[in-house]
């Protein structure tokens, strides 16, 4: 899985989870974005998700969160 495929995904789950991180909802939100990849159109498997969900968490790690 090339991670560059997913750039857009990656980077809305970012962009929302940083919106909403005043609130504190980060797990929550990416537990809703592991939901929507697990469905169609993507049909993700679950070590794919796991490879974008990291991808996330290492780049919020780099803006400060």
């Amino acid at each position: 899985m090339r991670l560059e495929d997913w750039e857009l995904t990656i980077q809305r789950i970012i962009d929302e989870t940083n919106h909403e991180q005043k609130r504190i909802l980060k797990p929550r939100i990416l537990t809703a974005w592991r939901v929507k990849l697990e469905k169609a159109p993507t049909f993700l498997k679950p070590y794919q998700i796991d490879e974008i969900v990291r991808e996330v968490r290492r780049r919020l790690g780099n803006t400060g969160r």
